[in-house]
């Protein structure tokens, strides 16, 4: 098959020719893209010196190679490949001097149209390591379906990472104008969970959050092993360090799924004095949960920190409510929700409660016209 040229509003996806390769280099160079991409780098040697050479080849095979162009300049790749009668994968990557300009997205319609329509696929897939936000904006924008986690699904330079794998169907593919739901909400979040994590002030003398620590775990131990954390939340009984340690690995996980943000409550000796936590759950919403260290209960910290988390889910999340709960009896909880503004709508009885309980538990919301 010999190469075609495609245009996709303002782009034109070309073959590879010698004058993209300097650019092609700063793209590879890239941390992001470091991050994110499986093959060796440095990107030098025979790789670099034959790689015209082999994506021709690839064409050849009827896997097509493209050097995205915008106004002449090298903006990114695209490419299709065979993986199964019928079906193709497509892996793209945006230089980081056209981020934020609908490169990916643009590229990839034009990408998987042509897949669709002359190459015969039946079905196009895209996969991305675990914590690429941005191609899996890309892809949901574009059309495609995240059908799940692939554990380990990947190998990248030696090291086995989850991906998210998806695919698209002929009639899947969405336009320009055709936005998914909640697609605001999904970029707010792409973008959060991309960067690093910030650390916010609170406005309460000596108290800053930041994200949880290696050095954090001891006192997240004790903190949990604690006889009222004990008592009022689904800590595992009889809480270790391992526990602890456990539950940073999960929460860093968590993160690069963007499916919860904890933070943890700093106090002015950057010494762990508490969790706050956001579990997000249906689009556009999320749970709250959070617990004090001994050391640090009644000084007011918790409504502080959780006062300023609700309002990062909000402001930075595009969070549209936000669902609190706590077992009846747990005053403490219950204080701290109605001073962050929380209305306490009511009784569940007998919710899930650990592994293997249930008990009746308080439920509460707040929406954003609830902040004052």
């Amino acid at each position: 098959m010999e190469p075609v040229t495609l245009h996709a509003d303002g782009l034109r996806l070309v073959a590879w020719e010698q004058r993209h390769l300097p650019d092609l280099a700063r793209i590879y160079a890239d941390p992001l893209i470091e991050r994110f991409l499986v093959m060796p780098l440095p990107w030098t040697g025979p790789a670099r010196d034959r790689y015209v050479e082999t994506q021709r080849r690839h064409w050849g095979g009827a896997n097509p190679r493209w050097a995205v162009e915008e106004a002449g300049r090298l903006v990114g790749s695209m490419a299709l490949t065979k993986s199964f009668p019928g079906e193709m994968t497509i892996t793209y990557v945006t230089a980081p001097w056209a981020r934020g300009r609908g490169v990916a997205q643009r590229g990839i319609r034009a990408a998987v149209e042509f897949g669709f329509a002359r190459l015969g696929a039946r079905r196009i897939a895209w996969d991305a390591i675990v914590g690429n936000h941005a191609s899996r904006l890309a892809a949901l924008r574009t059309g495609f379906t995240v059908e799940g986690i692939s554990r380990g699904g990947v190998n990248q330079r030696g090291v086995s990472r989850d991906c998210w794998i998806g695919g698209m169907l002929p009639g899947d593919l969405r336009g320009p104008g055709d936005p998914p739901p909640h697609y605001a909400a999904m970029k707010l979040q792409a973008a959060f969970f991309t960067a690093p994590q910030p650390v916010l002030e609170t406005g309460a003398q000596g108290l800053r959050l930041r994200a949880l620590r290696e050095s954090d775990l001891d006192d997240l131990a004790a903190t949990c092993a604690d006889e009222q954390t004990q008592r009022y939340t689904t800590v595992p009984r009889g809480y270790t360090r391992d526990d602890a340690a456990d539950w940073l690995a999960s929460s860093r996980r968590r993160r690069d799924e963007g499916t919860a943000v904890l933070y943890v409550l700093a106090d002015a000796h950057d010494r762990y004095s508490g969790s706050v936590q956001l579990s997000l759950r249906e689009p556009g919403e999320a749970e709250i949960g959070f617990h004090a260290a001994p050391w640090a209960r009644g000084r007011g910290w918790t409504t502080a920190a959780v006062t300023r988390v609700v309002r990062l889910g909000f402001d930075a999340l595009g969070l549209e409510k936000i669902d609190w709960r706590a077992v009846v009896g747990n005053e403490g909880s219950r204080r701290v929700a109605e001073k962050a503004g929380f209305t306490v709508e009511g009784v569940r009885r007998g919710l899930r409660h650990g592994a293997d309980g249930r008990a009746d538990s308080w439920v509460g919301s707040l929406f954003p016209d609830d902040l004052a």
